[in-house]
């Protein structure tokens, strides 16, 4: 076929298909170009409704992010709010405060106390956080404007409590317990700057044990170291223990103003000019009969079987040397005088027979005060300068008692060679009375204060109590140290029968020894605060020893404290209600053989030593929440 041909079938064609477009007339090709646009339109339409959506999910998801954040910082306030003092309102209270700080609207956060998603028995907060996010595009092709979103957090509550059984020191042995011991303190922690040892055979009941060294040593099964009833499970952390009381300024103070006691030195004896010594008998005929030397001297006397009475006038000022009875003689010394009169006695006063009464004044005696075989002896309110005795009384005192009972009125004593009560009778100074202050020197035994009997030092509510040279008791002993400000003694104060602390603080420079020479007997004390340069210890017979630290004050809550290497220690079967701090900064505290502190009733122990060791089927107990460290890291864990 020639190309001639095919051309003109060609357009032969073409001429037909331009007929039939013709003949279907114009709007055809129109309404093609309108479908291809409204085609276009559509899709234009769905790609901007899905960039809308796009967008606003992106909204919705920051404003996801942002509540989940809201929620955990809510979750864990709440958590630590409630860690405190396990009060809902608290909680709520915290929980709504974040809320605020986050920007959030009233009652978008809510929370509740529920069991902790972790499944280990413990308590969780949990918060919801619910906000509107808003809907830029969307709300284009739709009525909404926001979109609900909501986050969820759990803060898990875990046992939390300030540590009362510490062992500061970060080498050593820490807290050990060994030999059938127990501890128990529910409401506390128990930590230590190494090691937790609690082998089997003991026990350790509490919420907390924090550590710094090896991962605490117990038995597997049944478990040695148990929550408390009420909780699900220890809290074991690995933290270091700060010193609760190494920053402490009181306590600190107590220390300098220990140092200041340990270089007090005795008073001494007063100076007093010669006097007329004389003896009252039953013979008042010889060449110096006591009517005679007492005009002398400006008093009067008389004699009325076995009576002497002297009287002296008021305001004046009189001068003896020895007052001496003898045999069955009683004597009335100034017993109606003036309190305003003074006695200058240049010997010693030595009272036998059947005792004597003597009245108000000032009395400065150089030769000191015996009394003796069963005599019954008083003295008057007074100012009283006492020097070293003269009399022998197994050693030389300012004031010995050998009789059945020496009295004497409240005042302010300075006694230079300190007191004794020496064979099982009763002396009392001061007593019933706050308006008493002392000042005692050694005697030549090297005692401030020794007693065989019933021996009270009555109150002093603005005076003082200082003395150089051991105190010291003997088995069946009552003694009573009433209260005071400040209780100064320089020298070891050591209890082998009952005793009575009054209230105030003890600075003791030297030991401090409760049945450390056997005896035993019953010590009490209320609102006592004892700070030692050495070792504090209760051994054998002292079944029943009470000492509670003052409840306000600058040492408040502190009953114990030592700066020193000596220690506290509690041995042979003691059982003891305790309550406030046992501060040993410096030494271990131990307990042994069957001893017990802290067992009675609401008694709030806390012991603070480089180590704690208990062994000998000892006990410890505290129903304290602790009472000066810091709550116990670690305690509130955010779960999910």
């Amino acid at each position: 076929m020639s190309n001639q041909g095919r051309g003109g079938r060609f357009a032969t064609l073409r001429h037909r298909v331009r007929w039939v477009a013709d003949s279907l007339g114009p709007g055809v090709s129109r309404r093609r170009r309108a479908s291809i646009a409204l085609v276009g339109a559509a899709v234009i339409a769905m790609l901007a409704s899905l960039a809308a959506v796009a967008v606003d999910l992106g909204t919705a998801y920051l404003a996801k992010v942002s509540d989940q954040r809201a929620a955990d910082s809510a979750a864990y306030a709440g958590a630590l709010a409630y860690n405190t003092n396990s009060s809902i309102a608290t909680m709520n209270s915290a929980v709504s405060n974040l809320a605020a700080l986050n920007g959030l609207p009233a009652g978008a956060a809510t929370a509740s106390l529920v069991a902790s998603p972790s499944g280990d028995g413990n308590n969780a907060v949990q918060v919801t956080v619910t906000t509107a996010a808003p809907l830029y595009l969307a709300e284009i092709f739709q009525k909404n404007t926001t979109l609900s979103v909501s986050a969820t957090s759990y803060a898990e509550v875990k046992p939390n409590a300030s540590p009362c059984i510490i062992a500061l020191l970060p080498k050593g042995a820490g807290v050990v317990l060994s030999g059938g011991t127990s501890v128990t303190a529910a409401a506390c922690a128990v930590a230590s700057n190494i090691s937790v040892s609690v082998p089997c055979g003991t026990t350790m009941t509490t919420k907390t044990v924090d550590y710094n060294g090896a991962a605490p040593s117990q038995c597997a099964s049944p478990a040695s170291i148990r929550p408390p009833a009420g909780t699900a499970s220890v809290n074991i952390i690995k933290v270091a223990t700060v010193d609760p009381l190494a920053s402490n300024t009181a306590v600190a103070a107590a220390f300098t103003h220990l140092a200041s006691v340990a270089s007090l030195t005795g008073p001494s004896g007063p100076t007093v000019s010669g006097g007329t010594s004389m003896t009252f008998g039953y013979t008042s005929g010889s060449a110096n009969p006591p009517q005679t030397l007492l005009t002398a001297i400006g008093c009067t006397g008389s004699f009325s079987s076995p009576t002497w009475t002297v009287t002296c006038p008021a305001g004046g000022t009189y001068h003896f040397g020895t007052i001496k009875t003898s045999g069955g003689i009683a004597l009335n010394f100034a017993v109606g005088g003036s309190a305003s009169n003074t006695y200058d006695i240049n010997g010693a006063i030595n009272i036998g027979g059947s005792g004597g009464n003597f009245g108000p004044g000032t009395y400065n005696v150089a030769g000191g005060i015996y009394t003796g075989g069963g005599t019954t002896t008083t003295f008057g309110a007074g100012t009283y300068d006492i020097g070293a005795g003269t009399v022998s009384c197994s050693g030389f005192y300012s004031i010995c008692n050998n009789g059945t009972a020496l009295t004497f009125g409240a005042g302010s004593y300075t006694l230079a060679g300190g007191i004794c009560n020496c064979d099982s009778g009763r002396l009392s100074i001061g007593a019933g009375s706050t308006a008493n202050s002392f000042n005692i020197g050694v005697g030549s035994a090297g005692y401030a204060i020794y007693t065989t009997g019933v021996t009270t030092l009555g109150d002093m509510s603005s005076g003082t109590f200082q003395a150089v040279g051991k105190i010291t008791t003997t088995g069946g002993t009552l003694f009573t140290l009433s209260a005071a400000p400040a209780h100064d003694l320089n020298g070891t104060f050591s209890l082998a029968g009952s005793a009575t602390l009054g209230a105030g603080t003890y600075t003791i420079a030297g030991n401090v020894a409760i049945g450390s020479g056997g005896g035993g007997g019953t010590v009490t004390g209320s609102g006592v605060t004892i700070i030692t340069s050495g070792a504090f210890s209760v051994a054998a017979g002292y079944s029943n020893v009470t000492l509670t630290a003052p409840t306000s004050g600058t040492l408040q809550d502190l009953v114990v404290a030592s700066n020193g290497g000596g220690g506290a220690s509690f041995s042979e079967g003691a059982t003891n209600s305790l309550s406030g701090a046992f501060y040993f900064p410096n030494a271990a505290i131990t307990l042994s053989g069957g001893s017990s502190v802290g067992s009675g009733a609401g008694q709030c122990l806390e012991l603070i030593g480089s180590a704690i060791a208990m062994s000998g089927g000892s006990t410890a107990a505290s129903t304290c929440s602790g009472l000066a460290g810091s709550v116990s890291g670690g305690a509130v864990v955010l779960v999910q």
